[in-house]
Protein backbone atom coordinates (compact mmCIF):
# COMPACT_ATOMS: atom_id res chain seq x y z
CA UNK A 1 0.00 0.00 0.00
CA UNK A 2 2.92 2.43 0.44
CA UNK A 3 3.32 2.36 -3.19
CA UNK A 4 0.39 4.13 -3.42
CA UNK A 5 1.22 7.20 -0.48
CA UNK A 6 3.55 9.72 -1.58
CA UNK A 7 6.70 10.32 0.37
CA UNK A 8 6.57 12.01 3.75
CA UNK A 9 10.51 12.63 3.99
CA UNK A 10 10.20 16.54 2.73
CA UNK A 11 7.99 17.20 5.52
CA UNK A 12 8.70 20.63 7.03
CA UNK A 13 7.59 21.60 11.12
CA UNK A 14 5.56 24.78 10.44
CA UNK A 15 2.05 24.03 11.27
CA UNK A 16 0.28 27.65 10.08
CA UNK A 17 -1.66 25.46 7.73
CA UNK A 18 -3.59 24.01 10.79
CA UNK A 19 -5.03 27.30 11.47
CA UNK A 20 -7.27 27.53 8.48
CA UNK A 21 -7.87 23.92 8.32
CA UNK A 22 -9.11 24.36 11.56
CA UNK A 23 -11.62 26.92 10.78
CA UNK A 24 -13.25 25.10 7.61
CA UNK A 25 -13.47 22.04 9.80
CA UNK A 26 -15.58 24.08 12.41
CA UNK A 27 -17.26 25.78 9.77
CA UNK A 28 -18.10 22.35 8.39
CA UNK A 29 -19.50 21.36 12.03
CA UNK A 30 -21.21 24.42 12.56
CA UNK A 31 -23.00 23.79 9.06
CA UNK A 32 -24.16 20.60 9.78
CA UNK A 33 -26.04 21.95 13.26
CA UNK A 34 -28.05 24.01 11.34
CA UNK A 35 -30.84 22.85 8.62
CA UNK A 36 -30.97 23.89 4.96
CA UNK A 37 -27.04 24.44 4.49
CA UNK A 38 -26.12 21.16 2.37
CA UNK A 39 -25.17 23.51 -0.47
CA UNK A 40 -22.66 25.20 1.44
CA UNK A 41 -21.38 21.91 2.84
CA UNK A 42 -20.93 20.57 -0.76
CA UNK A 43 -19.16 23.30 -1.62
CA UNK A 44 -16.80 23.69 1.66
CA UNK A 45 -16.31 19.84 1.67
CA UNK A 46 -13.60 19.69 -1.68
CA UNK A 47 -11.79 22.89 0.13
CA UNK A 48 -11.32 20.81 3.71
CA UNK A 49 -10.04 17.97 1.61
CA UNK A 50 -7.75 19.93 -0.18
CA UNK A 51 -6.08 21.68 3.15
CA UNK A 52 -6.39 18.41 4.51
CA UNK A 53 -4.11 16.54 2.41
CA UNK A 54 -1.36 19.52 2.05
CA UNK A 55 -1.52 19.38 5.89
CA UNK A 56 -0.60 15.30 5.69
CA UNK A 57 1.70 15.60 3.24
CA UNK A 58 4.03 19.07 4.45
CA UNK A 59 3.88 18.93 8.38
CA UNK A 60 5.96 17.11 10.40
CA UNK A 61 4.51 17.36 13.52
CA UNK A 62 7.26 15.87 15.74
CA UNK A 63 9.55 18.17 14.55
CA UNK A 64 7.07 20.76 15.29
CA UNK A 65 7.04 19.71 18.62
CA UNK A 66 10.96 18.84 19.10
CA UNK A 67 11.88 22.49 17.65
CA UNK A 68 9.08 23.95 20.62
CA UNK A 69 10.51 21.55 23.42
CA UNK A 70 14.35 22.80 22.58
CA UNK A 71 15.11 19.27 21.11
CA UNK A 72 17.30 18.56 18.57
CA UNK A 73 16.48 14.93 17.28
CA UNK A 74 12.40 14.54 16.69
CA UNK A 75 12.98 10.41 16.54
CA UNK A 76 12.39 10.39 19.91
CA UNK A 77 8.22 11.96 18.79
CA UNK A 78 7.78 9.54 16.23
CA UNK A 79 4.29 8.65 18.06
CA UNK A 80 2.95 12.18 17.96
CA UNK A 81 3.10 11.98 13.94
CA UNK A 82 0.89 8.84 13.81
CA UNK A 83 -1.76 10.62 16.90
CA UNK A 84 -1.56 13.63 14.02
CA UNK A 85 -2.19 11.34 11.01
CA UNK A 86 -5.17 9.64 12.92
CA UNK A 87 -6.51 12.80 13.97
CA UNK A 88 -6.56 13.78 9.92
CA UNK A 89 -8.22 10.54 8.97
CA UNK A 90 -11.02 10.83 11.68
CA UNK A 91 -11.35 15.06 10.38
CA UNK A 92 -12.06 13.76 6.75
CA UNK A 93 -13.97 11.18 7.82
CA UNK A 94 -16.78 12.93 10.02
CA UNK A 95 -16.41 16.08 7.32
CA UNK A 96 -17.50 13.35 4.49
CA UNK A 97 -20.25 12.09 7.09
CA UNK A 98 -21.44 15.75 8.21
CA UNK A 99 -21.52 16.59 4.18
CA UNK A 100 -23.38 13.39 2.77
CA UNK A 101 -24.52 10.73 5.38
CA UNK A 102 -26.55 12.99 7.41
CA UNK A 103 -30.48 13.25 6.92
CA UNK A 104 -31.35 15.67 8.94
CA UNK A 105 -28.87 18.63 11.31
CA UNK A 106 -27.43 16.92 13.82
CA UNK A 107 -27.80 17.99 17.19
CA UNK A 108 -27.13 18.39 20.92
CA UNK A 109 -29.26 17.53 23.37
CA UNK A 110 -30.14 19.25 26.59
CA UNK A 111 -32.18 17.71 29.76
CA UNK A 112 -35.26 19.46 30.63
CA UNK A 113 -37.77 18.61 33.55
CA UNK A 114 -40.88 18.11 32.20
CA UNK A 115 -43.88 17.55 34.91
CA UNK A 116 -41.12 16.54 37.30
CA UNK A 117 -39.70 13.98 35.69
CA UNK A 118 -35.91 14.09 33.42
CA UNK A 119 -36.76 14.55 29.87
CA UNK A 120 -34.14 15.05 26.94
CA UNK A 121 -34.84 17.77 24.17
CA UNK A 122 -33.11 19.31 21.59
CA UNK A 123 -31.05 22.45 22.33
CA UNK A 124 -32.87 25.39 20.62
CA UNK A 125 -30.88 27.08 17.74
CA UNK A 126 -29.62 30.46 18.83
CA UNK A 127 -26.27 32.02 17.75
CA UNK A 128 -24.65 31.31 20.51
CA UNK A 129 -25.82 27.92 21.30
CA UNK A 130 -24.73 27.04 17.64
CA UNK A 131 -21.75 28.05 18.10
CA UNK A 132 -20.75 26.78 21.18
CA UNK A 133 -22.31 23.50 19.66
CA UNK A 134 -19.77 23.58 17.25
CA UNK A 135 -16.90 23.54 19.46
CA UNK A 136 -18.46 20.81 21.33
CA UNK A 137 -18.92 19.19 18.08
CA UNK A 138 -15.14 19.91 17.08
CA UNK A 139 -13.63 17.25 19.77
CA UNK A 140 -16.63 14.88 20.47
CA UNK A 141 -15.87 11.53 19.03
CA UNK A 142 -18.04 9.75 20.61
CA UNK A 143 -21.45 11.71 20.44
CA UNK A 144 -22.15 11.70 24.28
CA UNK A 145 -25.38 14.15 24.52
CA UNK A 146 -25.88 14.24 20.20
CA UNK A 147 -28.26 13.00 18.17
CA UNK A 148 -25.46 11.78 15.49
CA UNK A 149 -24.88 8.81 17.94
CA UNK A 150 -27.26 6.31 18.23
CA UNK A 151 -25.46 5.05 21.50
CA UNK A 152 -24.99 7.98 22.96
CA UNK A 153 -24.31 6.70 26.09
CA UNK A 154 -21.93 3.85 27.19
CA UNK A 155 -23.46 -0.03 27.45
CA UNK A 156 -22.48 -0.94 30.75
CA UNK A 157 -23.83 1.92 34.08
CA UNK A 158 -21.12 2.26 36.11
CA UNK A 159 -21.65 5.70 37.41
CA UNK A 160 -18.50 8.19 36.27
CA UNK A 161 -15.96 8.75 38.79
CA UNK A 162 -15.78 11.87 41.60
CA UNK A 163 -13.26 14.44 40.22
CA UNK A 164 -10.70 13.48 43.09
CA UNK A 165 -11.12 9.76 42.06
CA UNK A 166 -10.24 10.57 38.48
CA UNK A 167 -7.24 12.57 39.05
CA UNK A 168 -6.34 9.47 41.35
CA UNK A 169 -6.75 6.98 39.04
CA UNK A 170 -4.93 9.07 36.44
CA UNK A 171 -2.03 9.68 38.54
CA UNK A 172 -2.09 5.54 38.98
CA UNK A 173 -2.42 4.79 34.96
CA UNK A 174 -0.02 7.32 33.82
CA UNK A 175 2.44 5.90 36.30
CA UNK A 176 1.91 2.12 34.94
CA UNK A 177 1.93 3.32 31.41
CA UNK A 178 5.68 4.67 32.00
CA UNK A 179 6.54 1.90 33.79
CA UNK A 180 5.30 -0.70 31.07
CA UNK A 181 6.96 0.92 28.31
CA UNK A 182 9.89 1.27 30.62
CA UNK A 183 9.48 -1.92 30.95
CA UNK A 184 9.71 -3.11 27.26
CA UNK A 185 12.70 -0.92 26.66
CA UNK A 186 14.56 -2.95 29.54
CA UNK A 187 13.89 -6.38 28.68
CA UNK A 188 15.01 -5.23 24.83
CA UNK A 189 17.65 -3.03 24.20
CA UNK A 190 17.29 -2.44 20.86
CA UNK A 191 14.01 -0.31 21.55
CA UNK A 192 15.92 2.09 24.00
CA UNK A 193 19.15 2.17 22.51
CA UNK A 194 17.93 3.65 19.22
CA UNK A 195 15.90 6.30 19.02
CA UNK A 196 14.05 5.32 15.49
CA UNK A 197 13.27 1.83 16.67
CA UNK A 198 14.09 -1.44 17.14
CA UNK A 199 12.60 -4.95 17.17
CA UNK A 200 11.47 -6.66 20.23
CA UNK A 201 12.72 -10.24 18.78
CA UNK A 202 16.48 -9.78 20.22
CA UNK A 203 18.92 -11.19 17.88
CA UNK A 204 21.22 -11.61 20.42
CA UNK A 205 19.44 -14.28 21.84
CA UNK A 206 19.25 -17.90 21.09
CA UNK A 207 15.37 -18.66 20.07
CA UNK A 208 13.83 -19.62 23.18
CA UNK A 209 15.08 -17.05 25.16
CA UNK A 210 14.62 -14.86 22.20
CA UNK A 211 10.87 -15.86 22.23
CA UNK A 212 9.83 -15.20 25.86
CA UNK A 213 11.60 -12.31 25.67
CA UNK A 214 9.58 -10.90 22.55
CA UNK A 215 6.38 -12.32 24.38
CA UNK A 216 7.05 -10.42 27.84
CA UNK A 217 6.97 -7.56 25.82
CA UNK A 218 4.19 -7.79 23.82
CA UNK A 219 2.29 -8.50 27.19
CA UNK A 220 4.13 -5.06 28.28
CA UNK A 221 2.88 -3.48 25.02
CA UNK A 222 -0.33 -4.20 25.28
CA UNK A 223 -0.82 -2.78 28.70
CA UNK A 224 1.19 0.23 26.86
CA UNK A 225 -1.85 0.64 24.35
CA UNK A 226 -4.65 0.26 26.52
CA UNK A 227 -3.12 2.89 29.28
CA UNK A 228 -1.93 5.43 26.46
CA UNK A 229 -5.74 6.52 25.73
CA UNK A 230 -6.39 6.15 28.82
CA UNK A 231 -4.20 8.55 30.44
CA UNK A 232 -4.72 10.53 27.52
CA UNK A 233 -8.62 10.67 28.10
CA UNK A 234 -8.38 11.31 31.73
CA UNK A 235 -6.29 14.21 31.19
CA UNK A 236 -9.09 15.55 28.73
CA UNK A 237 -12.04 15.19 31.31
CA UNK A 238 -9.90 16.76 33.61
CA UNK A 239 -9.81 19.68 31.92
CA UNK A 240 -12.81 18.80 30.70
CA UNK A 241 -14.75 18.91 34.28
CA UNK A 242 -12.22 20.90 36.24
CA UNK A 243 -12.04 23.94 33.70
CA UNK A 244 -14.64 23.81 31.63
CA UNK A 245 -16.96 22.93 34.27
CA UNK A 246 -18.84 20.18 32.73
CA UNK A 247 -21.02 17.41 34.31
CA UNK A 248 -19.56 14.31 34.90
CA UNK A 249 -21.85 12.40 32.50
CA UNK A 250 -20.48 13.84 29.52
CA UNK A 251 -16.99 11.83 30.37
CA UNK A 252 -17.82 8.15 30.92
CA UNK A 253 -15.30 5.28 30.86
CA UNK A 254 -13.89 4.85 27.17
CA UNK A 255 -13.86 1.28 28.12
CA UNK A 256 -14.10 -1.56 30.76
CA UNK A 257 -11.95 -3.73 31.55
CA UNK A 258 -10.83 -5.27 28.50
CA UNK A 259 -8.79 -8.05 30.72
CA UNK A 260 -11.56 -10.18 31.73
CA UNK A 261 -13.36 -10.39 28.19
CA UNK A 262 -14.62 -13.89 27.60
CA UNK A 263 -15.10 -13.61 23.84
CA UNK A 264 -12.82 -11.09 21.23
CA UNK A 265 -16.67 -10.15 20.65
CA UNK A 266 -17.04 -8.65 24.08
CA UNK A 267 -13.41 -7.28 24.12
CA UNK A 268 -13.61 -5.29 20.84
CA UNK A 269 -17.36 -4.56 20.91
CA UNK A 270 -17.32 -2.42 24.25
CA UNK A 271 -14.36 -3.44 26.82
CA UNK A 272 -12.03 -1.71 24.43
CA UNK A 273 -12.18 1.46 24.03
CA UNK A 274 -14.85 3.23 22.39
CA UNK A 275 -13.19 6.39 20.68
CA UNK A 276 -13.34 5.18 17.43
CA UNK A 277 -16.63 3.49 17.58
CA UNK A 278 -18.83 5.53 15.92
CA UNK A 279 -16.39 6.00 12.66
CA UNK A 280 -15.90 1.94 12.10
CA UNK A 281 -19.97 1.91 12.62
CA UNK A 282 -20.21 4.23 9.91
CA UNK A 283 -17.87 3.77 7.46
CA UNK A 284 -17.18 -0.29 7.75
CA UNK A 285 -19.70 -2.27 9.48
CA UNK A 286 -23.51 -0.04 7.90
CA UNK A 287 -22.12 -0.23 4.28
CA UNK A 288 -20.59 -3.85 4.39
CA UNK A 289 -23.96 -5.10 6.55
CA UNK A 290 -25.81 -3.56 3.73
CA UNK A 291 -23.70 -5.63 1.00
CA UNK A 292 -23.06 -8.49 2.27
CA UNK A 293 -25.58 -9.13 5.96
CA UNK A 294 -23.72 -10.01 8.97
CA UNK A 295 -20.82 -10.88 7.45
CA UNK A 296 -20.34 -7.55 5.84
CA UNK A 297 -20.81 -5.79 8.73
CA UNK A 298 -17.89 -7.39 10.41
CA UNK A 299 -15.46 -7.29 7.56
CA UNK A 300 -16.08 -3.68 7.37
CA UNK A 301 -15.66 -2.70 10.81
CA UNK A 302 -12.37 -4.46 10.68
CA UNK A 303 -11.33 -3.18 6.87
CA UNK A 304 -11.65 0.20 8.31
CA UNK A 305 -9.69 -0.04 11.48
CA UNK A 306 -6.77 -1.98 9.77
CA UNK A 307 -6.69 1.58 7.02
CA UNK A 308 -6.53 3.95 10.06
CA UNK A 309 -4.17 2.39 11.83
CA UNK A 310 -1.87 2.03 8.59
CA UNK A 311 -2.19 5.59 7.62
CA UNK A 312 -1.25 6.23 11.45
CA UNK A 313 1.81 3.97 11.16
CA UNK A 314 2.43 5.71 7.42
CA UNK A 315 2.55 8.64 9.54
CA UNK A 316 5.37 8.45 11.18
CA UNK A 317 6.94 9.03 8.04
CA UNK A 318 9.24 5.72 7.04
CA UNK A 319 6.68 3.79 5.67
CA UNK A 320 4.63 1.00 7.22
CA UNK A 321 3.87 -2.68 6.97
CA UNK A 322 0.13 -3.32 6.06
CA UNK A 323 0.65 -6.99 6.72
CA UNK A 324 1.75 -6.42 9.69
CA UNK A 325 -0.29 -3.65 11.27
CA UNK A 326 -3.32 -3.74 9.05
CA UNK A 327 -3.25 -7.55 9.49
CA UNK A 328 -3.76 -7.54 12.73
CA UNK A 329 -7.05 -5.91 12.97
CA UNK A 330 -8.44 -8.23 9.93
CA UNK A 331 -7.16 -11.26 12.10
CA UNK A 332 -8.94 -10.12 14.92
CA UNK A 333 -12.31 -10.31 12.42
CA UNK A 334 -11.04 -13.05 11.45
CA UNK A 335 -11.18 -14.40 14.94
CA UNK A 336 -14.79 -12.75 15.87
CA UNK A 337 -16.26 -14.25 12.41
CA UNK A 338 -14.71 -17.88 13.98
CA UNK A 339 -16.53 -17.02 17.01
CA UNK A 340 -19.51 -16.71 15.17
CA UNK A 341 -18.94 -20.00 13.39
CA UNK A 342 -18.45 -21.86 16.36
CA UNK A 343 -21.97 -20.58 17.93
CA UNK A 344 -23.83 -21.85 14.42
CA UNK A 345 -22.34 -25.38 15.02
CA UNK A 346 -22.40 -25.68 18.54
CA UNK A 347 -25.81 -23.79 19.38
CA UNK A 348 -23.04 -21.97 22.00
CA UNK A 349 -21.89 -18.77 22.79
CA UNK A 350 -17.94 -18.55 23.65
CA UNK A 351 -17.25 -17.88 27.31
CA UNK A 352 -15.96 -18.82 30.37
CA UNK A 353 -12.77 -19.66 31.32
CA UNK A 354 -11.67 -21.33 27.84
CA UNK A 355 -13.17 -18.34 25.95
CA UNK A 356 -10.98 -15.71 27.96
CA UNK A 357 -8.35 -18.01 27.34
CA UNK A 358 -8.98 -17.68 23.61
CA UNK A 359 -9.63 -14.06 23.58
CA UNK A 360 -6.24 -13.34 25.60
CA UNK A 361 -4.03 -15.66 23.03
CA UNK A 362 -5.62 -14.82 19.86
CA UNK A 363 -5.24 -10.91 20.80
CA UNK A 364 -1.63 -11.58 22.41
CA UNK A 365 -0.49 -13.63 19.86
CA UNK A 366 -1.09 -11.92 17.61
CA UNK A 367 -0.81 -8.56 19.06
CA UNK A 368 2.96 -9.55 19.82
CA UNK A 369 4.16 -8.65 15.76
CA UNK A 370 2.02 -5.23 16.19
CA UNK A 371 3.99 -4.68 19.04
CA UNK A 372 7.10 -5.49 16.98
CA UNK A 373 5.95 -3.47 14.04
CA UNK A 374 5.34 0.00 16.68
CA UNK A 375 8.27 -0.68 17.96
CA UNK A 376 10.93 -1.02 14.79
CA UNK A 377 8.56 2.43 13.58
CA UNK A 378 10.37 4.41 16.77
CA UNK A 379 6.39 4.33 19.06
CA UNK A 380 7.91 2.66 21.94
CA UNK A 381 11.16 4.92 22.43
CA UNK A 382 9.15 8.08 22.22
CA UNK A 383 9.83 9.99 25.26
CA UNK A 384 6.53 11.26 26.90
CA UNK A 385 8.36 13.02 29.83
CA UNK A 386 11.11 15.05 30.75
CA UNK A 387 14.50 13.79 31.43
CA UNK A 388 14.26 12.38 35.10
CA UNK A 389 10.52 13.51 35.54
CA UNK A 390 9.46 9.63 34.85
CA UNK A 391 7.00 8.42 36.88
CA UNK A 392 7.04 4.44 36.44
CA UNK A 393 10.67 4.19 35.73
CA UNK A 394 11.45 4.62 39.39
CA UNK A 395 8.85 2.25 40.64
CA UNK A 396 10.28 -0.41 38.11
CA UNK A 397 13.89 0.75 39.48
CA UNK A 398 12.79 0.22 43.03
CA UNK A 399 11.39 -3.11 42.67
CA UNK A 400 13.81 -4.82 40.77
CA UNK A 401 16.17 -3.51 43.03
CA UNK A 402 14.08 -5.00 46.34
CA UNK A 403 14.20 -8.17 44.03
CA UNK A 404 17.77 -8.03 44.04
CA UNK A 405 18.02 -7.54 47.81
CA UNK A 406 15.99 -10.57 48.38
CA UNK A 407 17.46 -12.81 45.85
CA UNK A 408 21.04 -12.02 47.20
CA UNK A 409 19.86 -12.63 50.81
CA UNK A 410 19.00 -15.70 49.97
CA UNK A 411 21.79 -16.31 48.20
CA UNK A 412 23.78 -15.93 51.83
CA UNK A 413 21.11 -17.39 53.59
CA UNK A 414 21.22 -20.81 51.06
CA UNK A 415 25.20 -20.14 51.02
CA UNK A 416 24.86 -20.42 55.37
CA UNK A 417 22.50 -23.41 55.16
CA UNK A 418 24.97 -25.68 53.07
CA UNK A 419 28.17 -24.71 55.12
CA UNK A 420 26.10 -25.63 58.22
CA UNK A 421 24.82 -28.83 56.46
CA UNK A 422 28.01 -29.16 55.76
CA UNK A 423 29.44 -29.05 58.69
CA UNK A 424 26.76 -31.49 60.20
CA UNK A 425 28.02 -34.70 57.68
CA UNK A 426 31.50 -33.79 59.01
CA UNK A 427 30.49 -34.39 62.14
CA UNK A 428 28.69 -37.26 61.59
CA UNK A 429 31.48 -38.82 59.96
CA UNK A 430 33.53 -38.14 62.40
CA UNK A 431 30.95 -39.79 64.84
CA UNK A 432 30.95 -42.83 62.81
CA UNK A 433 34.41 -43.17 63.08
Amino acid sequence: MDDFLPDLSLRHSSTVALIPLSLTYYALGVLAILPNTFLFRLLLQPVFLWQAWGCVTNIDFSAWLAQSLGLQNSDSLAIWNSSFMTGMCYMVLRTFEWTFMIKEPIRKYELTTHQGAPTRSKRPLSISSVLLDGLDLFFNLRGIGWSWSPQSSPRWTTAPPSIPSLFASFLLKITMFDASQYLIQLSCPAVSSNPSGGSIFDSNLSLLPRIASAVFAGICGAIWAYLLPETMYHMAALIGRVVCRQPASYWPPISHRPWLSTSLHEFWSYRWHQLSRHIFVTFGARPGGALLGQPGALIGAFAVSAVLHHFAMWGIGNGSEFSTVGGFFLLMGVGVAMEVGFKKVTGMRVGGFFGWLWTMLWVIVWGIFLIDAWARHGMLATEFFPTGLRPGKPLVAGVIGLLNVMVNRWDVGLGKLNESALQSMIDLSSNAR
